[in-house]
């Protein structure tokens, strides 16, 4: 019996994963870059870890944390998180805005971890005008951290 044929073909598909991962390695690491559009955000801090052990599997994934730290604090203030897209334009990340005293803890995804530029807002209201703005900064790059981001009056 001639297996040659079948190892033949296997040892070609083995060169060609071979070569198909090689390039990607020698590409070198991808930089997070804000492209045109924004990624999806989750804007909701997940509630505590699911410890029934019934393995239901549904588990939250493990994220990060971005945290204002402000003492801008007028009646009515507003928080807003905005990324810089490739064109340099700021663009409101969309969920992570809200009144200052329930809206200064935002959950980051793993998938979106060291990503950036972005910066925070203070503003007087959910319309009204701005009144700090934060350094641009990264998203966590891990998981269990906290970004602490301050915003100081004016920007």
């Amino acid at each position: 019996m001639n297996h040659k044929p079948s190892f033949i073909l296997a040892g070609l598909l083995l060169v060609a994963a071979f070569l198909c991962l090689g390039s990607e390695l020698m590409a070198g690491p991808k930089a997070a870059l804000a492209g045109s559009t924004p990624p999806p955000r989750d804007s909701l801090t997940p509630g505590p870890p699911d410890d029934d052990d019934d393995d239901d599997d549904d588990d939250e994934p493990v994220g990060a944390y971005l945290e204002l730290a402000t003492d801008l604090v007028p009646a009515g203030a507003w928080t807003v998180v905005q990324w810089q897209d490739s064109a340099g334009e700021w663009r409101e990340v969309e969920g992570w805005r809200g009144e200052l005293a329930t809206g200064h803890r935002w959950w980051v995804h793993p998938k979106d971890f060291g990503a950036g530029p972005f910066r925070w807002l203070v503003t007087e209201g959910p319309d009204g005008p701005v009144i700090g703005i934060s350094p641009p900064f990264q998203l966590p790059a891990g998981a269990n951290q906290v970004a602490h981001v301050s915003v100081l009056p004016g920007g």
